[in-house]
C-alpha cells in the first residue's frame, strides 16, 4: 500500500468519526445506541487506562486491512468535559478523541454547549494587532476594511500589523503564497519599523497593484509613489529578516483568549492559525469585519471612548464584508 493510500485510510477514519456524528460502540460496532443516564453511572465505570484500550481495539480492528495501527500516546481525564481524552498516533498522525467513562463510547471532539465569553479589556491606549499574510485574499479585505479605522483614530491606539510565516526545516521561513509572499512579508515589517508614516499607503497600493507572483518587482513602483526609502528597505530586508521573522512567529504561536469561544467549538484560547486575525489587548476578536465593525470593536476596548467612536465608516465595497474566511497556515 502507497503512503498515499494509508493516509487516506487514515483519514477516512477520521472523516467516519466527525462526520457521521455517531457514537461507536466498540465491542458491537454494528449496533448504534443512544446516550443515557447511564453514561454517569459511576458502576460502570472505567480506568482511563481500560477505556483507552477499548478505543485502540476499535482503531486497530478498522485500520487491520490496511497492514497499519495506531498507538496510544497519551491519556487525560479531562475535569472540563467529564470525559477521557486520548491522544494516538498512526504513521506519524495525531488523532485526538474522547471516550466515555464506562469505556464504551468515543467522541470527535468535545463541543462546549455553554461557551466562554471573554470581554475585550479596557484601557487607555488600547492594542490593535491584526496578523495577515501579505497576499491573503481574505487579509488583504480586512486590511482594507480596517485601514480607515486606523487613520481616523491615530495615535489614540497602538495599532500593528504582523506577519504569518512558518519556519522550515532548512533554517528559512515559508510563507502560504510562496517566496515572494515571504519576501513582501519582510518588505512590509520592514516599511512598518522603519518608515511608519508611510506604512498603511504602502500595504493599501501593494494589496490594489501587486500579487505574489509579482511582488519582487512590483513592490518598487509602489515605493516610488508613496515616498519610501528603497535603499532602507532593502537593507532591513537583507539584515535583518531572520530576527524580524523570528519575532514574527513567536507572537503567532502564543496563546490568545477569544472573543467567544462558540467560533472555535468551545476552545478559549489558540494560537493564531490564520489570515486574518485581530487581536485587540491581548483577546482574539470574532466577529464581522467591515471597517464600521471594527471600528466598535476597537473603541469597545477603551476606557474613555474618544469622539472618533461616534464616526460611521463606510468600507470600500471590496471590504464591505461580513466573511469569516481565513488563509490558513
Amino acid at each position: 500500500m502507497t503512503k498515499k493510500n494509508i493516509l487516506s485510510v487514515i483519514a477516512g477514519l477520521l472523516a467516519i468519526i466527525i462526520i457521521s456524528g455517531v457514537f461507536f460502540i466498540f465491542y458491537y460496532p454494528n449496533k448504534v445506541c443512544q446516550l443515557s443516564n447511564r453514561l454517569q453511572n459511576k458502576k460502570s465505570e472505567v480506568s482511563i487506562h481500560q477505556a483507552a484500550n477499548n478505543a485502540l481495539k476499535y482503531f486497530n480492528h478498522i485500520l487491520a486491512k490496511s497492514n497499519i495501527s495506531a498507538k496510544i500516546t497519551r491519556e487525560i481525564d479531562d475535569p472540563k468535559t467529564g470525559l477521557y481524552q486520548v491522544e494516538f498516533e498512526v504513521k506519524g498522525k495525531k488523532i485526538s478523541a474522547y471516550i466515555s467513562r464506562n469505556g464504551r463510547f468515543v467522541f470527535p471532539q468535545a463541543i462546549n454547549l455553554q461557551p466562554k465569553m471573554t470581554q475585550i479589556p479596557k484601557t487607555d491606549q488600547p492594542e490593535v494587532r491584526l496578523f495577515v499574510m501579505a497576499f491573503c485574499p481574505f487579509g488583504n479585505q480586512a486590511e482594507d476594511a480596517i485601514i480607515p479605522v486606523i487613520k481616523l483614530l491615530d495615535q489614540k491606539i497602538n495599532f500593528k500589523i504582523d506577519y504569518i510565516v512558518s519556519p522550515n526545516e532548512k533554517g528559512g521561513f515559508n510563507s502560504l503564497h510562496g517566496d515572494q509572499e515571504l519576501h513582501q512579508d519582510i518588505r512590509e515589517i520592514c516599511v512598518q519599523k522603519y518608515q511608519p508614516n508611510k506604512f498603511l499607503d504602502f500595504v493599501k497600493e501593494i494589496n490594489q497593484n501587486c500579487s505574489s507572483k509579482n511582488a519582487d518587482r512590483c513592490w518598487k513602483k509602489i515605493a516610488k509613489k508613496v515616498g519610501l526609502d528603497k535603499g532602507k528597505i532593502t537593507k532591513c530586508q537583507d539584515d535583518e529578516a531572520k530576527n524580524l521573522l523570528n519575532s514574527e512567529i513567536k507572537l503567532t504561536q502564543q496563546e490568545y483568549p477569544v472573543d467567544d469561544s462558540s467560533h472555535f467549538n468551545g476552545v478559549e484560547k489558540t494560537p493564531i492559525t490564520g489570515s486574518p486575525a485581530l487581536v485587540i489587548n491581548g483577546v482574539l476578536y470574532t466577529g464581522a469585519r467591515s471597517s464600521q465593525d471594527y471600528l466598535e470593536a476597537i473603541c469597545s476596548a477603551f476606557k474613555n471612548p474618544p469622539k472618533e467612536c461616534q464616526s460611521k465608516i463606510k468600507s470600500a465595497s471590496k471590504s464591505n464584508t461580513k466573511t469569516t474566511g481565513q488563509c490558513g497556515k
